[in-house]
């Protein structure tokens, strides 16, 4: 995704923002919105940081590559600035940090969660790998024990 896409994004989810917090909406109404805006400036800062790429249909320079980029991950830090005002400006600065601490656990959880599953998968791949040997190595000990019997067989 180019990053005036995932700006556009942002500027709607900040516009959703506004628009709830004027009309008194709820903040667990708004975590959506909310998500989306914090979600387009963590993609736009992943988007930086990426080497461009060059396709057949892009034909912008590395300049207008590294400006788009720019621009567009400055005006998301813009909206999430002016958000987070907004928010404090409604609900205080204890819910925004109250906020930012969740944000934080349940980041730390998925993690966690990420690393406990990729280790069960690492564990069962380990698993087949050794009914794999075992498997084999049977399968060898059969099939020289019937060699081994033909062979005796065809002696006698």
């Amino acid at each position: 995704m180019d990053p005036l896409s995932v700006l556009a994004v942002a500027q709607v989810a900040y516009s959703s923002i506004k628009a709830g917090i004027s009309a008194g909406k709820e903040i667990q109404h708004m975590a959506k919105d909310l998500s989306d805006l914090w979600g387009s400036l963590a993609k736009l800062t992943q988007i930086a940081a990426e080497p461009p790429k060059k396709t057949f249909f892009n034909d912008k320079s590395a300049e207008q590559i590294a400006i788009e980029r720019y621009t567009a991950k400055a005006e998301a830090y813009d909206l999430t600035l002016k958000a987070r005002n907004l928010f404090v400006g409604q609900f205080g600065l204890a819910a925004w940090d109250q906020v930012q601490r969740e944000v934080i656990n349940i980041r730390k959880e998925i993690e966690r969660q990420r690393w406990e599953d990729e280790k069960a998968r690492a564990a069962k791949l380990e698993e087949i790998r050794e009914a794999t040997v075992v498997t084999l190595i049977v399968m060898l000990g059969v099939a020289v024990i019937f060699c081994v019997g033909i062979i005796l067989l065809g002696m006698k």
